[in-house]
């Protein structure tokens, strides 16, 4: 074959492969209709700064999950006045101001401080603990304040004799009976709860993924039994705890899961005392593992360059805060 045929065919054959070869092109991203995106919103009480959480709230609306989960104390509560709770669960609902979005609460020591807010929480807001299915994955929702009525009148009697304590010495106050009653610090939950729990666990055993949520950190008590017989029934299971009450942000890696412990989203800070900031916590679930990513307020930058929500005339750090005062 002569040189000039065979430059011939190289030639034919390598127009052909080019005009075969495709082109680089942009197409719509694949739909994922097994995506769950939840916010989990902190501790907005206890000490609540004005006009945080409508920070978090707004930024919340602008995120557009597909609910808001809480890990407790939404309202101040300490009280028995009927009245005073309503007052105070309709400037918290008011102050969500998310109407389109579903929201599940939890309960904190400060929704329910005793047996009259108790009542008043199950026939107004709704059940202490409860669960649902979304997407085929399982959300329960725990009440670490599952006390007996006998129990919120000790706590309460000693809880009012620890505060007087405090206002006139408060480096007494950690001596007081109530401080250093565990329950104080990691909660309780009943034998009937934890019966339920595990009715529900065992009913839904086959979901890709289960996630707790509960006000007080009850798996940190070594003497709980009733949250160790639930973790020992999840332990052929992916899951993650979410908890608060402590207003400090803390993550711990335990039986190869994440147990994640809010901060605050408008709570008392506590300068020079752990991981201190006002944020919520996004959570995507897609086919393999959740993601978080926990955003500050003062990180929420709306079009015009500003925090939401006045947020610009708020102050975010514990240290700041407590020089501004």
């Amino acid at each position: 074959m002569s040189h000039t045929k065979t430059f011939v065919l190289i030639t034919f054959f390598i127009g052909c492969f080019a005009i075969q070869a495709k082109a680089p092109e942009f197409v719509a991203p694949e739909e994922q209709p097994d995506i769950v995106r939840f916010a989990v919103i902190a501790d907005l009480t206890g000490g609540e700064r004005p006009g945080v959480f409508n920070v978090a709230a707004e930024g919340i609306a602008r995120l557009q999950p597909d609910f808001i989960m809480s890990i407790g104390d939404l309202i101040e509560g300490g009280t028995e006045d009927i009245a005073q709770m309503n007052k105070e669960w309709r400037t918290f609902k008011a102050n969500l101001n998310n109407p389109d979005i579903n929201f599940y609460p939890t309960v904190g020591n400060h929704d329910i401080s005793n047996s009259v807010m108790r009542d008043w929480y199950e026939s107004t807001v709704g059940p202490r603990y409860y669960h649902f299915v979304y997407k085929n994955a399982l959300f329960i929702v725990i009440d670490s304040e599952d006390f007996s009525d006998e129990f919120f009148i000790e706590l309460k009697q000693k809880r009012d004799k620890a505060i007087e304590v405090y206002k006139t010495n408060p480096d007494q106050f950690a001596d007081t009976e109530y401080a250093k009653m565990p329950q104080r610090h990691y909660g309780e939950i009943s034998k009937q709860q934890t019966d339920y729990v595990l009715k529900v666990l065992k009913q839904n055993n086959e979901v890709r993924w289960t996630f707790l949520f509960m006000h007080k950190p009850v798996w940190q008590d070594e003497n709980e039994s009733n949250f160790k017989l639930i973790e020992d029934a999840m332990k052929d299971r992916s899951y993650t705890v979410f908890n608060g009450h402590v207003h400090m942000y803390q993550h711990t890696h335990r039986f190869g899961m994440d147990y994640i412990q809010l901060a605050t989203s408008g709570g008392k800070m506590f300068a020079g005392k752990g991981q201190n900031m006002d944020h919520i916590t996004m959570v995507a679930l897609s086919d393999d593992k959740p993601t978080y990513l926990n955003i500050k307020l003062d990180g929420m930058i709306d079009k015009t360059g500003k925090i939401p929500a006045k947020g610009d005339t708020l102050c975010f750090s514990a240290t700041d805060c407590t020089k501004s005062k």
